[in-house]
């Protein structure tokens, strides 16, 4: 198992070993995911994305600065295997993947014109180290980009018990190893402290209103309950039973089905300079 990444049974503790997952992360796209970022690139500029995961922003980025080299890394060895695959099915040649540890960069100072990261610090146990990693390699007057996942306060309605403890449950598994998913409006202030100069700070909200999105992003949520180590962790810590999680499911998917059914889940993006 890679270092710095809490596991349960021999897998990663947040599922990124997991086929589900990883498809998942596959709907990510720079245009919604990275749209306040893309206006920082072009033609010639060298980039970095820390946690590409299956690649499909990083892939997008890397059409905005080509001729230019990006590189893409991740912890997770099967997403790189996938980001690999997706750059060759793209015929994109200005771009490598590897497997490398956030917290432990191997780069050299000032290395890159832009740095990148989205859904990651959430993860971490130590998100400033991770940020005075970025701040190390990328050069001076170079830009940051960060998103950070933020949903301590979802916008949900009509309000469902089965949603709620959905959140609940997975918020406190992130605890659990020192991550959170509502730390993101939090990250102006940890990116300062790394030395990096924030210019540009705001919360998105992404909204599920139509039937079609509000089952889609329900779905995914199942699949995390059902694929991620954390939440099996969860029923052995005595936090939950396994037929409270068949309820959950059950009740997240009769939700879905109601015809106000609406999700708005939050994030923020960070932009600073070295």
């Amino acid at each position: 198992m890679t270092p710095n990444v809490p596991e349960y049974h021999g897998r990663p503790i947040y599922g990124y070993d997991a086929s589900t997952v990883q498809h998942f992360y596959t709907f990510r796209q720079a245009e919604s995911v990275a749209k306040f970022f893309l206006h920082y690139l072009k033609s010639g500029t060298t980039l970095l994305d820390c946690g590409c995961g299956p690649g499909t922003i990083t892939l997008d980025l890397a059409e905005l600065v080509a001729p230019a080299k990006v590189v893409g890394i991740d912890i997770e060895p099967g997403m790189v295997d996938q980001a690999k695959v997706l750059a060759e099915e793209r015929k994109i040649n200005n771009i490598e993947f590897r497997v490398a540890d956030i917290l432990k960069l191997p780069f050299a100072d000032d290395s890159f014109d832009r740095v990148f990261t989205s859904a990651v610090l959430e993860h971490l146990s130590e998100p400033s180290q991770a940020l005075e990693e970025l701040c190390r390699v990328v050069k001076p007057t170079g830009l940051v980009g960060v998103t950070s996942t933020d949903w301590g306060d979802p916008l949900i309605s009509p309000t469902d018990e089965s949603v709620s403890r959905f959140f609940e449950l997975f918020e406190r598994g992130f605890n659990r190893y020192g991550g959170s998913l509502n730390r993101g409006r939090h990250v102006r202030g940890l990116m300062r402290n790394a030395g990096l100069e924030v210019f540009e700070f705001a919360a998105q909200y992404a909204n599920a209103a139509d039937p079609g999105s509000v089952t889609a992003l329900t779905e995914g949520f199942i699949g995390w309950m059902e694929n991620l180590p954390l939440f099996q962790q969860a029923i052995e810590l005595g936090w939950v039973d396994e037929q409270e999680l068949v309820d959950i499911i059950g009740g997240m998917r009769k939700w879905a089905q109601h015809p106000d059914a609406f999700i708005s889940i939050g994030r923020t993006e960070a932009l600073a300079r070295k």
